[in-house]
């Protein structure tokens, strides 16, 4: 079987609706019909695979944020007084559970649905303190929620997502502790409510924009070059390009693409399949639409990442 350019576009939004920030992969497919062998779940991640599953999960956690946070909504700093320790980090995410179960009965009190929110644990290197870091949406104000905290020092502050990267600063701010690879391995490393938009990805085996003549080309360009901006936007019409790293990933033999994009403000040159579209016509006046090889993968149905 032949080889072709796998697009992955996930859309950080509603399902079916164009999302204001959206990621995109590009790596070589490879089509064949013998099935991947699957590893066992008892063996060992190697530590190139578990720093490869982290940076996922945090890739992910960026589309979650994305697809349900912005200006308006408040990040929380919540750390402990000596008196309300938690004995490890499965009591402070016990206790953390009993802080978002007063603030959804206020919330209920209030007749508003419960909170949205997403939070990190921390450990300190040195103290070895635990505080959390969460992003909330809710219909409670900045004083209600510190002060329904309980157990130690609470601090928010309103979100304001840059114009040009949006929440990205931000998530990699708090996912900090998520890059450690001592963690335990079946420890999740973020949590968050049951009510969020979950991101939905389109996969395309065949980009009309992407040759292998211009994935080979971008394998030798730097990652902040114009030409690349150029072929990532020719591709994704309506999006501008935030930023894009590339890897030679030694589990594919291949060089992997992830690209972050935002919704641009400036309305898109029609391309030149789109002109044609009038002069492509049948006999009864209606349009010939061409069938393309994207199908939508619908949303997860957990909050973590797709496998």
């Amino acid at each position: 079987m032949g080889q072709s350019i796998r697009k992955r576009f996930r859309h950080c939004g509603r399902y079916g609706v164009s999302s204001a920030f959206a990621q995109v992969s590009y790596y070589p497919y490879k089509k064949t019909n013998i099935p991947k062998a699957r590893q066992r779940k008892y063996q060992t991640t190697l530590p190139k695979q578990r720093a490869s599953n982290n940076k996922r999960a945090i890739r992910y956690l960026e589309a979650l944020v994305h697809s349900n946070f912005g200006e308006g909504d408040f990040l929380l700093s919540l750390s402990y007084a000596d008196d309300h320790q938690p004995k490890d980090e499965k009591d402070a995410k016990r206790l953390f559970g009993n802080y978002v179960g007063r603030v959804n009965y206020r919330l209920k009190k209030l007749d508003l649905p419960n909170a949205k929110w997403v939070s990190v644990i921390e450990k300190g290197k040195k103290s070895g303190r635990f505080h959390h870091h969460v992003i909330i949406s809710c219909g409670l104000d900045r004083d209600t929620l510190e002060e329904v905290w309980g157990y130690g020092y609470a601090n928010s502050k309103k979100l304001q997502p840059d114009s040009q990267t949006g929440l990205l600063k931000l998530v990699h701010y708090i996912a900090k502790e998520c890059k450690s690879e001592d963690r335990p391995q079946n420890m999740r490393k973020w949590d968050c409510s049951q009510n969020l938009i979950k991101p939905w990805d389109t996969v395309n085996d065949e980009p009309r924009m992407m040759s292998q003549k211009k994935f080979r080309t971008m394998q030798e360009l730097p990652e902040d070059c114009a030409q690349m901006k150029q072929i990532i936007e020719g591709d994704n019409p309506g999006y501008e390009l935030i930023s894009v790293e590339k890897e030679y990933r030694e589990d594919i033999n291949e060089w992997y693409f992830f690209c972050r994009l935002r919704l641009s403000v400036t309305k898109p040159r029609k391309r030149k399949d789109e002109r044609a579209k009038g002069k492509n016509k049948n006999a009864k006046g209606k349009e010939n639409i061409k069938r393309g090889d994207a199908r939508a993968k619908p949303p997860p149905g957990g909050t973590g990442p797709p496998g």
